[in-house]
């Protein structure tokens, strides 16, 4: 894993700093998320599909492909393996018959490992934080993610 970057001119400005920090920790995470992923026979984009299915259940083709912002014959691609893996099943709508809605498999959410690839990681992590640790990083992310919904506000 990558260490955190040196201090040098990018620290004299915060918001650099929290950028570099940010995506530092995004890309550890989903560096993990896709090596566990791995492990249970999903590839990243399949495991991003998966995902995406869990926080929107029925979603269509072209929902899934705007969310995980790839084209929807790459979606459609990624589905189709995930259908003949049995973790996502295509249903079309008794009073829609033009569209066709995706949903995780009933199998799959019994033996569900979304939830153990998405927290485990960060859990990990922190069993080594003080209890004064955890509340500063708690704080520090309440604090940031209050101001970017105050920014997204405004604009």
């Amino acid at each position: 894993m990558n260490p955190t970057p040196e201090p040098g001119p990018l620290w004299s400005n915060p918001a650099e700093r929290v950028l570099v920090l940010f995506k530092g920790i995004q890309k550890m995470y989903k560096d993990q998320i896709f090596e566990k992923s791995r492990q249970y026979g999903f590839t990243g984009p399949q495991l991003g599909v998966l995902i995406g299915l869990h926080h929107k259940p029925f979603a269509t083709l072209s929902e899934i492909s705007q969310i995980l912002g790839l084209s929807k014959s790459t979606v459609s691609g990624i589905v189709d393996r995930l259908v003949c893996q049995g973790a996502v099943v295509r249903e079309i709508p008794e009073d829609n018959r033009r569209i066709v809605r995706l949903s995780l498999s009933e199998e799959f959410r019994k033996n569900n490992v979304l939830a153990e690839l998405k927290s485990k990681y960060i859990s990990d992590a922190l069993k080594g934080a003080s209890q004064d640790d955890l509340e500063k990083i708690i704080t520090g992310l309440d604090i940031l993610h209050k101001l970017m919904k105050e920014k997204r506000g405004q604009a």
